[in-house]
């Protein structure tokens, strides 16, 4: 080859270096910083607005719509607007989660960046009149899952708590669980929630594995491991102490004392009459106090009118010096009177409870007759001599 060729040659390669490295310059140009970043207060139906809320810019007349951005603490910050060609003039509004307009709206302003600094930076309070409508859930088919529990290379005891979590709202606890093996049934009832991890718990702690939640899905075989699980304190059960039965003291029977009858013990009779005194009457009422029945027959007590007739007869026969005055004939009366009663009813005869019989009276006062009866004898002797 020569030099001409080898300097056309070089020629050419500068030439393609130069048109290549054109062209990289073009593609490399910095996007344009003709936008603006909105910040500020929002309220809802006039109280701050809750965290989490979206809201999004459009220019109204053209098919710009801006990138959402949340509420926190009652505001929003660096809401991006623009760049928006040829839409300078133009209504900005303010859409809460894709349903309510603001009634506060902006005019859209293309920043000049080569006056102004770029981006540029704007105070916009926004305020809504009522808050969203919360979404309707749409039902869903429920789900099964199933399959082996291992807790720290166990089995759980079936009583332990077990609990399966999708998403931030649903739960459901319990199921079966019986010797390490599980099934429960979710129904969360929302079609939002297909693909949304399924999560399981044992003794609120999260098992290593995962499955993922399809309506109407039956899923078996899951083996779940979960490490870290508190060892649950067996409860136990304490005997009860034997009550012991209250002893029931015997009650004592009295025992019967016999009663002994008294001796009846006679009372000595004066041949005197005594002289009757007059007894003071109680105004208080006695209290009657019974009678004690004895055994022994009582013993007959005289009577003052039995009495008084054997005194008289007594004093008739004896004067002022002692002698008998009775006549023989008063006293053979008064010896056949005690015959008569013992022949009609004995000198035991007697009316048991009441006054003494004439016998037992005959029988007392026998000595009295026998001392009558000698010192008529004496009188007699006496006469004779």
């Amino acid at each position: 080859m020569n030099t001409r060729a080898l300097v056309a040659l070089f020629l050419l390669a500068v030439l393609a270096g130069v048109t290549a490295l054109g062209s990289s310059s073009v593609r490399a140009q910095p996007p344009s910083l003709a936008f603006t970043l909105y910040q500020g207060w929002v309220t809802v139906g006039g109280e701050p607005a809750g965290d989490g809320l979206e809201i999004k810019a459009r220019v109204v007349g053209t098919s710009y719509v801006s990138g959402a951005v949340e509420t926190s603490g009652g505001r929003y910050i660096v809401l991006k607007v623009g760049p928006v060609e040829g839409a300078n003039g133009g209504k900005l509004e303010f859409i809460l989660e894709d349903q309510i307009v603001a009634t506060t709206q902006d005019i859209y302003a293309l920043p000049n960046c080569g006056v102004d600094p770029c981006p540029a930076s704007r105070v916009f309070d926004i305020n809504f009149s009522t808050g969203p409508v919360p979404p309707t859930p749409v039902p869903s088919l429920p789900a099964r899952y199933s399959g082996f529990i291992s807790a720290d290379g166990q089995a759980p005891p079936d009583s332990a708590p077990f609990a399966v979590r999708i998403g931030p709202d649903y739960e459901v606890t319990g199921g079966i669980l019986a010797g390490g093996d599980f099934s429960v049934i979710v129904d969360p009832k929302d079609i939002s929630l297909s693909g949304t991890p399924v999560e399981f718990f044992l003794y609120d702690v999260k098992a290593s594995q995962t499955a993922t939640y399809q309506p109407g899905a039956i899923v078996r075989d899951l083996w779940l491991t979960f490490a870290g699980v508190p060892t649950p304190i067996p409860v136990s059960t304490a005997t009860p102490e034997p009550t012991a039965e209250p002893t029931v003291a015997p009650t004592a029977v009295p025992t019967a004392v016999p009663t002994v009858a008294p001796t009846a013990v006679p009372t000595p009779v004066s041949a005197v009459a005594p002289t009757a005194v007059p007894t003071a009457v109680s105004t208080v009422a006695p209290t009657a106090v019974p009678t004690a029945v004895s055994a022994v027959a009582p013993t007959a007590v005289p009577t003052p009118e039995l009495v008084g007739s054997v005194a008289d007869i007594f004093e008739k026969s004896l004067d002022e010096d002692g002698s008998i005055q009775a006549t023989e004939a008063e006293t053979s009366q008064f010896l056949r009177g005690i015959e008569d009663e013992q022949e009609e009813g004995g000198l035991c005869a007697a009316n048991p409870g009441g006054p003494a019989s004439p016998g037992q009276l005959g029988l007392i006062l026998s000595p009295l007759g026998l001392a009558l009866w000698l010192r008529i004898k004496r009188y007699r002797i006496r006469t004779v001599e």
